[in-house]
């Protein structure tokens, strides 16, 4: 899910994986300060927006860190986001919540040693309480928090006694949101994730806060944009120029960062020209498995797999040109079984372990009608 701050606990090989994400998305932001529009959330009035709902539920676990580590019973999260729809549909916008799903096999790995990580701070948070130092323990527990299936099951319990829209992804929420615009079923995304707009986000709202004071970004102002040229650019030429700075499924090469990127980019175009050019420069170290590693991070952001809503089913963010080989299919995201994906989406079973997820009531009609809906 990008780096919003949600993910604060990270293992060694996840540390530079979120070095190079943070170069990438505070060189994008300011690259982009000139096309960052002002907005109220008003601005969508009569228009469905789709939400990243664990940054919603991260944000929320804020107030209730102590409560959570020490597993005592709390909704104060889900206090949190419900009153943030609350707020978009005072304002007339109506909210579609979309959830993570499982890890991508590409993330297991990092996924272990974020668990890990978590680990420690709970430890550590838990021997500080213990020992009155409640500020510290605080601070470390805030680190601990993971947001589980089962506390995105809580919110899904509450948005259907609203009738809020919602589904939960196969994997990743940004490539379900992604899809979700580009299907026309949502016409914006609200999310923290700057990544979206590799995907191809068209329209992405960011820092929104209590007052529904927000910062939109539109793809179709690129050409504008005055600290960057990006007129004239194709949506593969950003997407490479993004994936070579660093990006969430490729760490950057050592020392070459945004400005470099675009550089290289607008001047050679293609990748494999592009590394041909970094290793006779000799400047920068560029490993041997590098285009392959880039092939399917690009391929990562073009054909992850989502679930539509429209035909109850998992697909590909985009259909490829050819056929994927059965190593890059793995890499997307196994596909999951019809009738698994559907109980997924409704969030009747966790994305991870495909068990049964408690829900609160008999409400199994309701999560149908509004799902559908």
């Amino acid at each position: 899910m990008g780096i919003s701050g949600i993910h604060s606990c990270l293992g060694a090989y996840q540390l530079h994986i979120d070095q190079a994400l943070l170069t990438w998305l505070t060189g994008l932001l300011p690259a982009l300060k000139s096309i960052q529009g002002q907005r109220h959330i008003k601005y969508w009035a009569g228009k469905t927006v789709a939400v990243d709902a664990y940054g919603w539920l991260h944000r929320g676990t804020v107030a209730c860190a102590v409560d959570l580590a020490l597993g005592k019973p709390t909704n104060k999260y889900v206090g949190f986001a419900m009153g943030r729809v609350k707020m978009l549909q005072h304002f007339g916008v109506t909210p579609y919540l979309v959830f993570d799903g499982d890890y991508l096999p590409s993330k297991a790995r990092e996924e272990s040693g974020r668990a890990a990580q978590r680990e420690a701070s709970k430890k550590a948070g838990l021997e500080l309480l213990r020992q009155g130092k409640s500020s510290q323990a605080y601070v470390k527990l805030q680190k601990a928090i993971d947001v589980t299936p089962q506390m995105a099951r809580h919110l899904i319990d509450a948005l259907i006694e609203v009738n809020v829209n919602y589904v939960v992804a196969p994997y990743e929420a940004d490539a379900q949101m992604y899809y979700l615009e580009r299907s026309g079923i949502v016409d914006a995304i609200l999310s923290e994730d700057s990544d979206l707009l590799v995907f191809g986000c068209k329209n992405l709202i960011t820092k929104l806060d209590q007052f529904g004071e927000c910062v939109h970004i539109c793809r179709d102002d690129f050409s504008s944009c005055k600290e960057m040229a990006l007129a004239g650019w194709t949506a593969a030429e950003f997407r490479s120029m993004a994936i070579l700075s660093g990006c969430d499924y490729l760490e950057n090469i050592p020392r070459l960062g945004l400005k470099t990127a675009h550089r290289l980019v607008r001047k050679h175009k293609v990748i494999d020209k592009i590394i041909r050019v970094i290793r006779f420069d000799g400047q920068y170290t560029v490993p041997a498995d590098y285009l392959e590693q880039f092939r399917r991070a690009e391929l990562t952001f073009l054909h992850q797999r989502v679930y539509c809503p429209l035909v109850n089913r998992m697909v590909m963010c985009s259909d490829p040109a050819s056929p994927l080989k059965d190593v890059d299919l793995i890499f997307i995201g196994p596909e999951i079984e019809e009738k698994l994906i559907q109980k997924i989406a409704r969030g009747e079973l966790d994305p991870m372990t495909k068990k049964p997820l408690l829900i609160q009531g008999n409400s199994g009609n309701t999560v149908s009608t509004i799902f559908h809906g």
